[in-house]
């Protein structure tokens, strides 16, 4: 079988909260190919990754950089080495701008979003309204799930979902050509979309493959294997 190559960005050196084998297990579950982008790229890096693999995917990590936001870091951010943030802002400006298929989760959602001019939330424990504990890893909360949206029928119409959480950042306005799909009740924006290419979550489904989170990672290798075969 001619599996869908996936790109998983981005397992820098010297980067302790590189993504782990969750990240393969459910793309190889699902019938793709995972393979990591394992350095820092320069531009003639980023357009063969983007020839040569079939959708990308943008996971879990440390925070976002102060260069990356334009903005002095908060004082509880944590951030990745700078060789992450332009590795992953590269791939997925390319990724977006070709509408090559993108999944990106928790620090990906943010990345994602950064790069295509969002603005960014770097503690939403100062937010009064957030009473969820997001960055506790065993907590499963509900996100609302906006109607006609891609995550929407993903899920078969489903009104709600029920997500883990494992973040203290998150989007605070969405850039342009983006569109809610989810929130959680404390107002964190969960989820966003654009078109039928891309979906962002600041859960992490693949650590909920059996608790119903199964049908985002059969979406995306699916629509990588649509687009291989095309």
């Amino acid at each position: 079988m001619n599996k869908p190559l996936i790109a998983i960005a981005s397992l820098v050196y010297g980067d302790d909260s590189a993504p782990g084998t969750n990240y393969c297990n459910a793309v190889e579950r699902a019938g793709g190919r995972p393979l990591y982008v394992c350095r820092a790229l320069e531009a003639e890096d980023v357009a063969f990754v983007l020839q040569h693999f079939d959708g990308l995917l943008l996971t879990g990590g440390g925070d976002l950089g102060a260069e990356a936001l334009g903005a002095p870091l908060h004082e509880k951010a944590e951030p990745v080495p700078r060789e992450r943030d332009v590795t992953e802002i590269a791939l997925a400006r390319a990724f977006f701008a070709a509408k090559k298929p993108i999944l990106a989760i928790c620090r990906g959602e943010q990345v994602l979003n950064v790069a295509l001019g969002g603005t960014h939330c770097q503690h939403i424990f100062d937010r009064p309204q957030v009473h969820i504990a997001h960055q506790n890893k065993e907590t499963r909360h509900e996100v609302r799930v906006c109607p006609g949206t891609l995550l929407s029928r993903i899920f078969g119409g489903a009104q709600t979902l029920t997500v883990n959480s494992t973040h203290h950042q998150a989007v605070e306005t969405l850039a342009p050509g983006l569109s809610l799909s989810a929130v959680s009740p404390d107002g964190v924006i969960e989820a966003y979309e654009a078109g039928e290419t891309l979906l962002a979550t600041q859960w992490h489904p693949e650590r909920l493959l059996d608790e119903g989170m199964q049908p985002i990672w059969d979406w995306f290798v699916g629509l990588c294997r649509q687009q291989k075969e095309a």
